[in-house]
């Protein structure tokens, strides 16, 4: 019997996020020309599991990084004969490592604000 693929959405920003009854509304939605924000999808989230659904996905998040970093160091280090000359990329490939102090939200890009459009209904 075949698998069911749950449905995929590309959204690059929250519109808005809502609450009542328990239940946090969270919009995502697309940037278009001219600043044109378009929704895409809500996804509703009980308010009790948020916090754990939240940490999941920067864990993971963080989990991806590291791997990718790690990659990118197994390369650095392994052409490091060839110092100096550009990557695949034509920029110069880079041997700074990053701040371990540093706490993750300084070293990620802020997220665009979200802004309320008035159509969630109950509290924010």
């Amino acid at each position: 019997m075949a698998q069911e693929v749950p449905e995929e959405y590309f959204a690059d920003l929250i519109s808005n996020v809502s609450h009542a009854n328990g239940v946090f509304r969270v919009e995502f939605a697309q940037q278009h020309v001219n600043n044109e924000v378009r929704p895409v999808v809500r996804m509703l989230l009980p308010a009790n599991q948020l916090q754990s659904m939240v940490r999941s996905i920067a864990g993971a998040a963080n989990e991806i990084r590291e791997k990718v970093q790690s990659q990118i160091d197994a390369r650095s280090g392994s052409s490091q004969q060839t110092q100096g000359t550009p990557n695949a990329m034509g920029t110069q490939a880079a041997t700074a490592k990053p701040d371990p102090k540093a706490s993750p939200a300084a070293k990620a890009k802020p997220a665009p604000k979200a802004k309320n459009t008035g159509k969630g209904k109950g509290k924010k």
